[in-house]
């Protein structure tokens, strides 16, 4: 992992949680929470790792999956043109298998700093991320999309500095929202749309300074937001995970 996603990491918590919260690699299981979850295998020639996007299209494909450098490599080999020939669809698989490798290490444009990830372009400084284009100072996520200082997320377009966001376009410095847009500053959210500066709201437009639903202004807001983020920190901090989140905050407890 490199260095700075360490540091992206904590300067990200520490923005929408109050609290730096390190080192990253303790709170990976956390991250990995709610996000599709990335099916690795060993490369079909080499002990190396690949990683995979959960696609139902990668499935039946993962026994012959390679290496990108490697894809390269055995992509110099062929069958011949003597059995090329007799190729049809009853020995095709015999035929073939020499030759029937992929790679879901697909990248175009230029990559600088882009660890453990597949299927992605034109992005940097990104670490154990799958399906991406446009990123950079992200982590944990599948398809984001021309967006910066994520993690943690699943389905996330035109947005930043958020945490535990699924589902959604142009948020920014949103924690733990789910399905909403052209909102900032929301924790625990679900279904909003032109919100700023709200907690545990749903099915919402246009709300600000709001707390389920009703906004009780700034002062209000603010009070129990610190309140809020603290105690979330406080249990991110103790026990590397949060029970809590936008999946059952409106749940009874049993």
């Amino acid at each position: 992992m490199h260095k700075q996603i360490e540091e992206d990491f904590g300067m990200l918590t520490r923005l929408l949680l109050g609290k730096s919260l390190s080192p990253l690699g303790k709170y990976e299981g956390w991250l990995q929470e709610h996000r599709r979850e990335i099916p690795c295998r060993k490369s079909a020639v080499s002990e190396e790792t690949i990683f995979y996007p959960p696609l139902c299209f990668y499935a039946p494909l993962t026994s012959r999956g390679v290496k990108q450098v490697e894809a390269l490599e055995l992509g110099k080999k062929d069958i011949g043109m003597e059995q090329a020939r007799h190729l049809d669809f009853s020995n095709a698989s015999k035929l073939l298998r020499p030759i029937a490798y992929f790679t879901s290490e697909n990248t175009f444009g230029t990559n600088v700093d882009v660890e453990e990830c597949s299927l992605y372009g034109s992005s940097s400084m990104c670490y154990r991320m799958y399906s991406f284009v446009n990123c950079k100072h992200c982590a944990y996520s599948f398809w984001p999309r021309d967006s910066e200082y994520l993690f943690g997320v699943d389905t996330i377009f035109s947005s930043k500095f958020c945490l535990k966001c699924y589902n959604s376009v142009n948020l920014t410095r949103c924690f733990e929202v789910s399905h909403s847009s052209n909102s900032s500053d929301c924790y625990f959210c679900h279904n909003l749309d032109a919100c700023s500066e709200c907690l545990f709201c749903t099915n919402a437009k246009s709300l600000r300074y709001a707390i389920f639903n009703h906004e009780v202004g700034k002062e209000a807001y603010m009070r129990v937001k610190k309140l809020v983020l603290e105690e979330v920190a406080r249990k991110l901090e103790k026990d590397k995970r949060l029970e809590l989140n936008i999946f059952n905050a409106g749940c009874c407890k049993k």
